[in-house]
């Protein structure tokens, strides 16, 4: 499955500077930031954002895949988003660890507006007609009635942010989405925006992200169930 990216960046292109960024503590609190599984074929050309689409039979295999790549390794709390995909990821390493779950909506992938369904195809155009608008401020555009980076991460980081204060030191983990790990991910980084799309995770993959004592710190990146069991 090929993630939309956005339209081409203009020459001129400068960043802002003015993102925000997760605060750190420097207490080495570990976060594991999974993606859900593939979803099933007929979904794999649909711009899909925030609709609860079903797993694919391989997705179905490669969730259980990643609950056993965690299987006996401690974790504190497990958060997920509540969509299926992403929820049976989060479930099944909590069963696995016998960490304690919480499903929650702030976790769900980013909702697409009127543009959510379309075909990829479709999306990508109507992104690219947006394209100088979008360049103006990308941390802060959105598909008409939807949410961008902004608007995501004022609706994650406080479902993440107290996990990682009640359980500071320790290892967590969110289960959740493409979009919304990557806007994490960067967030905590201090990435701009056109960075960021340099993390995106494949289906079934996983971040590992510390705050160590000089901020946030990238420990490894998508890497499937087999190279997180081997960790």
């Amino acid at each position: 499955m090929q993630a939309i990216g956005p339209p081409p960046r203009p020459d001129d292109y400068a960043p802002r500077g003015d993102l925000p960024r997760a605060a750190s503590r420097g207490d080495g609190t570990r976060l594991w930031l999974v993606r859900h599984a593939e979803v099933a074929e007929r979904w794999h050309e649909t711009a899909y954002g925030a609709m609860d689409v079903e797993l694919s039979e391989r997705g179905e295999a490669q969730t259980r895949a990643m609950a056993a790549a965690f299987d006996g390794r401690r974790l504190d709390r497990v958060l997920a988003s509540d969509l299926e995909r992403a929820r049976r990821m989060g479930e099944g390493i909590a069963r696995a660890t016998g960490a304690p779950v919480e499903a929650t909506h702030a976790l769900r992938e980013m909702h697409r507006g009127e543009w959510q369904g379309l075909s990829k195809a479709d999306f990508g155009a109507r992104w690219r007609a947006e394209g100088a608008r979008y360049w103006s401020d990308p941390y802060r555009w959105a598909a008409p009635g939807g949410e961008g980076d902004a608007l995501l991460w004022e609706r994650a980081w406080p479902a993440v942010e107290p996990a990682l204060l009640a359980h500071a030191g320790g290892d967590l983990l969110v289960a959740a989405h493409g979009q919304l790990i990557r806007v994490l991910t960067s967030r905590a980084l201090g990435l701009d925006v056109p960075e960021s799309y340099e993390l995106y995770l494949d289906p079934a993959h996983a971040h590992l992200v510390v705050d160590a004592p000089g901020g946030w710190r990238l420990e490894a990146r998508n890497l499937p169930a087999e190279a997180v069991a081997a960790r």
